[in-house]
């Protein structure tokens, strides 16, 4: 029964939409319709990048899991990273590059969860950062490297939710590797 209430919808003027149009709502197991490009202005002006301008960007996997009982998680380099990246270690370091890894305008999120020990990852520069989570005993922190500070916004985000018993979350905002030592404790971002 109608809300006598409610104003009437048609009394705006005709929809644009078709009275048969139903949204597309994926089954469980089903794939998900493509995402749209990036916006040219985002792709990179670089001249090694015209050629690829006009192709589209690989989709990533909806979920990853990554964990180990005793050890650490390590990732650098330009490694598949999926829309949704869990971490999960009892006593061990997390150590995540993603400088070639986050496209710009795309958003990422990493879920971390350790007993004992450090999370760290490095972001590329000019991309936003969201960073929540719970700490026992250890600090939570964002810092930006000088060298970076000035770069342009590329509409990139990463959302962090790091969740520690005993260590530290720290994650650093840098500028690609050109070869120069990293500051003392992000070595393990430098390519060998």
């Amino acid at each position: 029964m109608p809300d006598p209430a409610a104003p009437d919808p048609s009394a705006q003027g005709p929809s644009d939409v078709p009275p048969d149009w139903r949204p597309d709502i994926p089954v469980p197991g089903q794939r998900p319709a493509p995402r749209e490009e990036l916006p040219a202005q985002w792709r990179g002006n670089h001249p090694a990048a015209a050629a690829d301008r006009d192709a589209p960007v690989p989709m990533r996997a909806p979920t990853q899991t990554l964990g180990t009982l005793l050890g650490d998680v390590v990732r650098t380099g330009a490694w598949d990273a999926a829309e949704r990246t869990t971490t999960m270690l009892l006593v061990g370091d997390v150590k995540l590059d993603l400088r070639e890894v986050v496209r710009p305008g795309e958003t990422l999120e990493v879920s971390s969860f350790t007993g004992m020990g450090d999370i760290r990852i490095a972001v590329p520069a000019g991309t936003r950062v969201e960073l929540s989570g719970f700490n026992l005993l250890g600090n939570i922190r964002h810092d930006v490297d000088p060298q970076a500070q000035s770069s342009a916004d590329t509409g990139a985000c990463v959302r962090i939710n790091a969740t520690s018993l005993l260590g530290d979350v720290l994650v650093r905002t840098m500028p690609p590797d050109d070869g120069t030592k990293p500051p003392r404790g992000w070595r393990w971002t430098r390519k060998r």
